[in-house]
C-alpha cells in the first residue's frame, strides 16, 4: 500500500519541478507579455499544489502534518482555475474583466476558509491513502463555481475562437484546447475520494502535460505536431503495456512454478523468457506502428509518402504530366487549396532575371529582384507568412499577400535556388506543421531535379517538332496548293495557341471543381462559391469559343456584311437591357446617355454591328474594376458616333499600335484580367473595315483613369446604298 502512495507522491514532485521549469522558460522568452506572465502564474499555482501533494503523501503517520500539507496544496488548487480563465482571455485577446474580478474575489473568499472544517471536514483513510481529505460545503461550492465554472468557461472560449481562427493562431488554440482537456480530465480524478467514491487519482500523473501544451501554444513554434505527439504517445503506451504485462505474467508463472523469482530454476528460465519477449516484441511493435499510421496518418506514414512520391516524380519525363502529379499530390498531402511553381529565367535583350510560372502561363511575372525572391535565394529556406508576420517583416508579408501565398519553398538544384513553390491556405484553414515543412524540404529537391529533366526533354521535343515543321514547310512548297495549305496551318497554329492559353484555365477550374465535388472534399459552406466560380468559367469559356469562331470566320472569304438600314434605337435598348445585369454583378455603374430624339438609321449589318458595340462594352467591363461605364451617341450631318467611355485602367501609350491586332493586349490588361482572349477589339476592327464609311478609334485614354472608344457609322441613304452596288459587300482583302 505504501508503494502505491509513494508512487503518487513522486508524481507530485515530478509535476512541481516540470511545471515551474516550463513556466520559467516561457516567461524568459518574453517577460513583458501579459500572456506569458499569467501563464507563469498557472505554472506557479500548479507547482505549489504539486509540491504540497508530494509532501502530504510522504506522510504515513501524523494527522496534524498531513492536514497542514492538504491545506497547503488546496490553496494552490484554488488559484489554478482563475489563473487559467485569465490566461485564456489574454490568449484570445478578449476582455472579461467582470468575470475575472469576481473569479479572483471568490478565490480569495474560499482561501479564507483554509483552516475551517467547512472547507476540509476531516482526514480519514481512503483506498490506499491513510490521510485523505473529506470535502466540506465550501469545497463543494468551489468545485461548482470555480473549478467547473472557470475551467469549462475558459475552454468554451477557446473552442469558439478556435473554430473562427486561421493558420498558426488556429494551431495555437488547438494546443491550448488539448491542454485544457488534459487539465480537466486529469484534475477531476483527484476529487472522487473527497466524497468517498473509490476512484484513485490516476489523472494526477498527467497534470504536468497540460502545462506543457499551454506552453507550446504560447511559444508558437513549429517544432511539434498534434498528430505526431498523439502517434508517439499511442505507440509508447501500447509498448509499455505490452512490456509491463509480459514482465508480470513472467513473474506470476515463476512464483507459481518455482516459488520465487530468485530461485535457481527461475533464474535459468529467465533467458528463455527474454528470448520469447524479443520474438514477440518485434512483430508487436510493427503492428502497433501500422495501427498508429492508420489512426493518425490515414494509413500512410510521412516517410512512406515521401518515398512513393519521389518514385512517382523520378518516373515521369513529360512536363505537363509531371506538374499535374505535383499539383495533385501536394494538394492531397498538404491539404492546400492553391499551388503554383515559378522558375527563374532571363528574358529580354538586357537579360533581366524574372520568375515565371510553369503551371499557369498567364500568371503575373515576378522580377528576380523581388523581396521574396531575394530572401529565399539568400536563405534557401522555407518562408511562412505567419512566422514572417510575427518577426515584423512587413514587406515580405505584403508580397506574400499579393501572391495569395501562405508558404514559399525553394526549389534547390546543385546548391542553387532555381525556382519557388507557392502554396496557398490550407483547406481546413489550419497552419502548416513541422511535418509539412519536413516534407517540403525533402521533396522540393526531388521536384527540382524532376522538373529540370522534364524541361530538357521538352526542349529536345520542341526542337524535333520545329525541325519537323521546317521539313513539312519545304515539302508543302512543292505543292501547287502551298499558299492555301500555309494559311490553313497558320490558322490552326493560332487556334491551338488560343486553346492552350485561354481555354485551359476555365476548363481546369471546371474540372477541378467537379473533381472535388465528386470526391466530396469541398466543405458544405463553400459549395455554392465553388459552383458559382465554375459557372462563371463556363460562361467565359463560351465567350472565348465564340470569339475564336468569329475571328476564324473573318479570316476566310466567306465573311460578308449584308448592308442595310439598321435601327439603332431598338438595338441600343436591347443592349442596355442585356448589360444591366452584368453591371449589377460587377458593381460598376452603367449609364446610357442617348439624345432625346430618336437616332437615325445607320448603314450597316445589324448582326455584326450589335456584336461590335457589345464587344466595346464588354471590353470596358473587363478592365473597369470599379467606377462607371457611359455609352453615348452623337448625331452629325452624315454620321452617328457611338462612344463607350469607362473609368478603368487605361491603355499605355506603347500598347496602342497593337491594340486592334489579333491577340494584342496591353501589359496592364493581362495583369488585370487574365482570362481575356485578345480578340474582342480585333473582331470590332474587322467588322468596321468591312463596313464602308465606318471607323473605330481611341478618342481618349489615360493610364489609371479610363478610356473612351468612338465608333463612327454612316447614316443610311439610298444614294449610299446605290453606291455600294449591292446589298452584300465582301470584306476588302488584305
Amino acid at each position: 500500500m505504501h508503494s502505491m502512495q509513494q508512487l503518487f507522491s513522486f508524481s507530485g514532485l515530478f509535476n512541481a519541478l516540470l511545471s515551474i521549469v516550463f513556466g520559467l522558460v516561457v516567461l524568459y522568452k518574453d517577460r513583458r507579455s501579459r500572456v506569458n506572465q499569467v501563464f507563469f502564474l498557472i505554472t506557479f499555482a500548479t507547482a505549489f499544489w504539486s509540491f504540497g501533494y508530494w509532501q502530504w503523501l510522504r506522510i504515513y503517520s501524523g494527522y496534524g502534518a498531513a492536514l497542514f500539507w492538504v491545506r497547503f496544496l488546496t490553496i494552490g488548487s484554488f488559484f489554478m482555475p482563475i489563473f487559467y480563465f485569465h490566461w485564456v482571455t489574454e490568449l484570445i485577446q478578449k476582455k472579461f474583466n467582470k468575470i475575472i474580478f469576481f473569479g479572483y474575489l471568490l478565490t480569495f473568499v474560499y482561501s479564507s476558509f483554509i483552516f475551517s472544517e467547512k472547507l476540509i471536514a476531516v482526514l480519514r483513510p481512503q483506498s490506499f491513502f491513510p490521510f485523505w481529505p473529506m470535502a466540506g460545503p465550501v469545497y463543494s461550492a468551489f468545485l461548482v463555481t470555480n473549478y467547473l465554472g472557470l475551467f469549462l468557461g475558459g475552454s468554451l472560449l477557446l473552442l469558439f475562437n478556435y473554430r473562427k481562427a486561421h493558420g498558426l493562431k488556429r494551431m495555437q488554440l488547438l494546443y491550448a484546447l488539448v491542454g485544457a482537456l488534459i487539465a480537466i480530465g486529469g484534475g477531476t480524478t483527484n476529487f472522487f475520494l473527497w466524497y468517498g467514491i473509490k476512484v484513485p487519482p490516476f489523472g494526477n500523473f498527467f497534470v504536468a502535460f497540460y502545462v506543457i501544451f499551454f506552453g507550446i501554444s504560447i511559444i508558437k513554434f513549429r517544432f511539434m505536431n498534434i498528430r505526431t505527439i498523439a502517434s508517439k504517445l499511442f505507440v509508447y503506451l501500447l509498448i509499455s503495456v505490452f512490456a509491463y504485462s509480459f514482465f508480470y505474467v513472467t513473474v506470476f508463472f515463476e512464483e507459481l512454478l518455482f516459488g520465487s523469482i530468485f530461485a535457481l530454476e527461475a533464474l535459468l528460465f529467465a533467458p528463455l523468457a527474454a528470448v520469447i519477449f524479443a520474438a514477440l516484441f518485434i512483430p508487436f511493435f510493427k503492428k502497433v506502428q501500422k495501427s498508429s499510421d492508420v489512426i493518425f496518418f490515414h494509413g500512410y506514414h510521412p516517410q512512406s509518402i515521401i518515398k512513393n512520391l519521389g518514385l512517382k516524380l523520378s518516373g515521369v519525363i513529360n512536363l505537363d504530366e509531371l506538374l499535374k502529379i505535383i499539383a495533385a499530390e501536394f494538394k492531397k498531402i498538404l491539404a492546400t487549396d492553391e499551388i503554383d511553381i515559378y522558375l527563374f529565367k532571363k528574358e529580354g535583350k538586357e537579360g533581366r532575371e524574372v520568375c515565371v510560372s510553369i503551371m499557369k502561363p498567364r500568371s503575373k511575372i515576378i522580377h528576380g529582384d523581388n523581396a521574396i525572391c531575394r530572401t529565399i535565394r539568400m536563405s534557401k529556406k522555407i518562408l511562412a507568412r505567419d512566422e514572417l508576420e510575427r518577426e515584423g517583416r512587413k514587406r515580405l508579408v505584403e508580397e506574400l499577400d499579393l501572391a495569395k501565398a501562405k508558404i514559399i519553398a525553394p526549389l534547390i538544384l546543385r546548391h542553387h535556388v532555381v525556382g519557388v513553390i507557392f502554396l496557398g491556405e490550407k483547406m481546413d484553414q489550419g497552419a502548416y506543421t513541422k511535418e509539412d515543412f519536413d516534407f517540403l524540404e525533402i521533396i522540393s529537391s526531388q521536384a527540382a531535379v524532376a522538373i529540370e529533366n522534364a524541361l530538357l526533354y521538352k526542349e529536345v521535343d520542341d526542337f524535333n517538332k520545329t525541325l519537323q515543321e521546317k521539313v513539312d514547310e519545304q515539302t508543302r512548297e512543292l505543292s501547287t496548293k502551298a499558299e492555301h495549305l500555309k494559311k490553313l496551318m497558320e490558322m490552326r497554329s493560332e487556334f491551338l495557341d488560343i486553346t492552350s492559353h485561354q481555354l485551359r484555365t476555365p476548363v481546369s477550374v471546371i474540372k477541378g471543381v467537379l473533381s472535388m465535388l465528386e470526391e466530396g472534399s469541398i466543405p458544405e459552406e463553400k459549395k455554392k462559391l465553388f459552383i458559382a466560380g465554375a459557372l462563371e468559367k463556363s460562361i467565359k469559356l463560351g465567350e472565348i469559343i465564340n470569339d475564336i469562331l468569329r475571328a476564324s470566320e473573318m479570316d476566310t472569304d466567306k465573311f460578308t456584311l449584308h448592308l442595310k438600314s439598321v435601327d439603332l434605337n431598338e438595338m441600343m435598348k436591347k443592349i442596355k437591357d442585356d448589360k444591366s445585369r452584368t453591371a449589377e454583378v460587377k458593381k460598376v455603374a452603367l449609364r446610357f446617355e442617348l439624345p432625346a430624339a430618336p437616332l437615325p438609321p445607320v448603314f450597316s449589318d445589324d448582326r455584326y454591328l450589335e456584336q461590335a458595340i457589345v464587344n466595346l462594352i464588354n471590353n470596358s467591363f473587363q478592365y473597369t474594376l470599379d467606377g462607371s461605364i457611359t455609352v453615348s451617341a452623337e448625331v452629325r450631318p452624315k454620321e452617328v458616333v457611338i462612344r463607350v467611355a469607362d473609368t478603368g485602367i487605361g491603355i499605355p501609350e506603347e500598347a496602342i499600335p497593337k491594340l486592334f491586332q489579333k491577340f494584342g493586349r496591353a501589359e496592364n490588361a493581362v495583369v488585370t484580367y487574365t482570362d481575356g482572349s485578345g480578340l474582342g477589339l480585333y473582331i470590332i476592327k474587322e467588322i468596321v473595315d468591312a463596313n464602308p464609311g465606318a471607323k473605330i478609334e481611341i478618342e481618349r485614354t489615360e493610364v489609371g483613369k479610363g478610356t473612351t472608344f468612338a465608333l463612327t457609322l454612316p447614316i443610311f441613304s439610298e444614294k449610299l446604298l446605290t453606291k455600294t452596288a449591292a446589298r452584300s459587300v465582301a470584306k476588302p482583302k488584305k
